[in-house]
């Protein structure tokens, strides 16, 4: 799968599940001021980095029906 493909897979699919975590104050301000100067959401900045990461490492990844980890 080229990596295009894999991006698009991942960020143009119905968006139903949520992934909740804690962060310190600081990270969240960091995040808010990143987000801002790029005029986009913090959720879309943090989704963005972890789609570069997932990209990155493609390799742990193939399309079957959807995104899947390989095991």
């Amino acid at each position: 799968m080229q990596a295009s493909d894999l991006r698009k897979t991942m960020l143009l699919g119905k968006k139903s599940d949520r992934v909740i975590f804690a962060v310190t104050p600081e990270l969240k301000h960091a995040l808010s001021v990143l987000a801002e100067s790029r005029c986009i959401s913090v959720s879309a900045l943090i989704t963005s980095l972890v789609v570069d990461e997932v990209e990155a490492n493609a390799e742990l990844f193939e399309c079957r029906d959807g995104l899947q980890i390989t095991s």
